[in-house]
Formats: structure tokens, sequence, C-alpha cells
């Protein structure tokens, strides 16, 4: 099992530039779904869109929908970076125009992993909307941020998330009868998981308060960071409803321990989070330090990293979210002790990993079916 894993670490990369091409030569297919109708076509995709749905430059934005035969439905929020300030504005480290929504949509939707349409899963059926993340705000913004590019010129960046998520929402319950749902499970990678955190309770709150089977996976979104609250109310000015429950510096645990303490046991939270998460430590480590998000990343971000994980399982826990921490998967095959950013867009999703006997995929449905367990906690101690 050790050699299958380092084997998957090796092919990653090789597997995402392929699903990229892939991407790349079906992307005319992407933009051209249809429109999303009255009463949709069972497992045929749509898009989602309105004038006032816009990217972080103002140009157009649209989230995607596909309906399912089972009254079940998945709400996926893309990831792709953070912009917090001007300086984070000026680098672009998040997806910006229309086309990149819809390669990543197209890579998440096609590349393997847990949206995807693969022989087995258990979601194959379930009706799916994706957002592809374009805004920079965790999907949770209504702000313009006005800032100086690198040429002087001043620009505007649209922290137009929360906006976007809402219309496209209320279009979707409006058009394609599922409000009745049984099963709800909102997820998310990354950027997309802050998002879930984020925005879960406004999900269960608006348009599935109904919803007998409530659930909640965040994918590698852990980012210890004192800013978080500020950020929300004066840079992405997300509602208030929402950056009222960012009270410490870690924005995922905040949300996840609001939806515990209103949901008690009738919702499902998890987590999941590679050990020394390579994208997560160099954002942690800029972020705590006022530094550039391209700044490198070493052996030792990882390490403040694994602390990190190892600090906030207990309070996890405590707000009664099911675990599973994992490791054996390289950090885009990166040689310095990093590991896997990620891993329900990938196929690594449905496999069981030796340490824990167990797959993320197989543990989401535990989960989902009302028996939740922990795997992996103790790889937070392991020496790399």
């Amino acid at each position: 099992m050790k050699k299958a894993f380092k084997k998957i670490g090796k092919i990653l990369g090789i597997l995402l530039v392929i699903a990229l091409i892939v991407a790349g030569c079906v992307i005319k297919f992407v933009v051209n779904y249809p429109e999303i109708k009255e009463n949709p076509t069972v497992g045929k995709w749509y898009r989602v869109s309105d004038k006032a749905m816009k990217d972080s430059e103002g140009n157009s934005y649209h989230a995607l929908f596909k309906k399912g035969s089972d009254n079940k439905v998945m709400i996926y929020f893309a990831g792709g970076g953070v912009s917090v300030d001007e300086i984070s504005a000026r680098e672009d480290t998040y997806n910006t125009k229309e086309v990149w929504p819809d390669y990543l949509a197209n890579v998440t939707m096609n590349m393997g992993g847990l949206a995807s349409d693969v022989e087995g899963s258990p979601f194959k059926d379930w009706t799916l909307i994706l957002f592809p993340y374009a805004t920079g705000d965790f999907h949770s913004g209504t702000g313009e941020f006005h800032y100086i590019d690198t040429d002087g010129k001043e620009k505007i960046l649209y922290h137009n998330g929360y906006n976007n998520y809402t219309l496209a929402m209320q279009e979707i319950m409006e058009k394609a009868g599922i409000e009745n749902a049984d099963t709800v499970l909102v997820t998310g990678y990354s950027a997309g998981g802050f998002a879930t955190a984020l925005l879960s309770d406004d999900i269960f709150t608006n348009y599935f308060p109904d919803a007998q089977n409530k659930n909640v996976l965040v994918d590698a979104s852990l980012i210890e960071y004192d800013g978080w609250k500020n950020v929300a109310e004066n840079v992405w000015v997300t509602p208030k409803e929402i950056s009222d429950k960012l009270t410490t510096d870690n924005l995922t645990l905040d949300c996840l321990r609001s939806l515990h303490e209103k949901y008690g046991d009738g919702i499902h939270l998890m987590f999941d989070c590679s050990t020394r998460d390579g994208d997560l430590a160099k954002v942690q480590h800029s972020l705590q330090n006022g530094l550039s998000m391209q700044n490198d990343v070493d052996e030792s971000q990882g390490d403040e990293f694994q602390e990190t994980l190892k600090r906030n399982i207990p309070l996890f826990q405590e707000a009664g979210v099911s675990l599973f921490i994992f490791d054996g998967v390289a950090w885009y095959d990166d040689p310095r002790n990093l590991t896997a950013h990620t891993i329900i867009s990938t196929p690594v999703v449905w496999l069981p990993f030796e340490e824990q006997g167990q797959s993320v995929s197989e543990w989401l449905m535990e989960n989902i079916n009302g028996n939740p367990k922990d795997y992996g906690l103790d790889l937070v101690n392991k020496q790399y």
C-alpha cells in the first residue's frame, strides 16, 4: 500500500496536467452549457447566471447545476486562493476570469474526485450545485475593494462571491424542484472548504431548512490568522450574520462550532486535512508574517502547520467535528516533507489509506449514515 501511495503521489502532478488538457479540449462545451430552465432534465448540466453575477474583475460569472434522480443534493465550492489586502490583490493569488473557473469546474467534475460521475460513486445520482471560484473572498463577499496595482493604476477587486452564490441558489430553488431534498451535503476544498464553513448555515437556514440529513465536509481549510474578522468585515464585506461568527484566529473552527451549537446532533460535521499541507503551510506563514503569498515554503513551515493541526484537533472534537487526517501523498511530488493539499477533488478520495484502513469517501458515507468516526489522529505526532 505504501508503494501504491508513492506511485499516486508521483502521478498526481501528471494527472492534473492531463486533466487540464482534457478540460481545455472540452471547455467550449462547458461554456456552452444551456441556461437552467424550469424543470431541468435529470442528468444534464446547466449553467446558472445573472447580470449581477461577476468575477473579481467585473466580468460575468456562472454556477453549474445538474439535477439528480435521488432526492439528495451536494453543494460544492471550488477553491483557488484568497485576497486579504492590497498586496494580495496585486498578486492575483486567486482565479479571476470566467474561463478559468470553467476550467477548474470541469476538472473538478471530471478528474475522478467526489463530484465526478465515476463507477460506484454513491453520489452519481445526487443533484450537484457547483460554484467555481473567481472572487478571492471564500465565496462570501459583497464588496468592492479599491487598490493601486503594480502599474500605479487604481483598480477594483470585486469581492462578489456571496452575491454570486445567493443569486444562483435563488434561481436554482425557483426552477429545479429540489427544495424538499431529504439529504444535503455542503462541501468544498481549499478556499471552497472555507466557504463551506462560512456558508453552510446560510444554506440550511435559507434553502434546505427541512432536510432531515444535514452534512458539512470541509476539505483542507485550516489557517490561523488574527485578521479573518477584519478581512471579512472590511475587505470582503461579508454579511454581518456570517462575519459575526468569526471570533478567533481559526475561521473554520469558529463556523463549525457555531453550526454545532445551533444544530447539535442534527448535523454531521467533518474536517479532513493532510498533516503537513504544503499550500496551507505557505499561506498561513505568509499571512502571519505579512509576507507575499508568492514566497517559497520550506520544511520549517511544514512543522508550523503540523503543530497548528495538532493544537486544533481537540478543539474540533469539542465542536462535534469528525476528523480524517492523512499523509502518504506528497505535495505536488515535492521532496521537502510536505503533504498534499486537498483530496476530495482527486481520485485519491476513493482509495483506502493503509494507516487508517479507510478512504475519505467511505468515512464521509459513514458520517452521512450517522456513524461518525475519527481516522489518522496519531499522525500529527509523527516525525517527518
